[in-house]
């Protein structure tokens, strides 16, 4: 059995929303004062506060981790590269599938309408497993590899990490 490759995420900025400020390293999230002025290009996300991993994936098994700060409103997972940019996050779910903590402090599955969850711990660190022929999305709680969700789904196109951030409390910071 093949294990999965981990991988160095990094955030692209030519897909990040005008409300989004990224380390000069492109590895934290935070969501900024106000909209930046950014070249409104096809590839950039205006509907939601959302950015991608600078690198997809069209085959094979990866992982990633990432950490999140206090506080809540955000999620992470994986969308396809013909992912909705221009319009809400709700006409984009179709082609998202993420795990979301939402302001009332719940985690739910990011899918139409969202499913709420039963995680009986705070996660802080968490590791995205891909696996694109069996077509699974997998997310852990990285500090005790717990198995939170699992989506099912066919990927036809490029996969790519997934972020998406509503609250200034917060942050996520891709760990390498």
């Amino acid at each position: 059995m093949l294990l999965p490759t981990a991988k160095t995420v990094m955030l692209d900025p030519e897909t990040a929303s005008p409300h989004l400020t990224l380390s000069e390293d492109y590895k934290t999230i935070r969501l900024g004062g106000g909209k930046q002025n950014l070249p409104d290009t096809s590839k950039r996300f205006t509907g939601s506060p959302s950015v991608l991993g600078s690198r997809g994936f069209t085959s094979g098994r990866h992982y990633w981790e990432l950490e999140v700060g206090k506080g809540n409103s955000w999620a992470v997972g994986v969308a396809l590269e013909s992912v909705q940019r221009k319009e809400s996050l709700s006409l984009a779910m179709g082609k998202i599938w993420a795990l979301r903590l939402d302001w009332d402090d719940q985690y739910r599955a990011l899918r139409m309408p969202p499913v709420l969850l039963e995680v009986r711990e705070e996660l802080h660190r968490i590791r995205v497993h891909l696996d694109y022929e069996a077509g699974q999305v997998t997310f852990y709680n990285a500090e005790s590899m717990t198995q939170i969700l699992q989506f099912e789904a066919t990927f036809t196109e490029k996969v790519f990490p997934y972020f998406w951030l509503w609250s200034r409390e917060t942050h996520i910071q891709l760990c390498d």
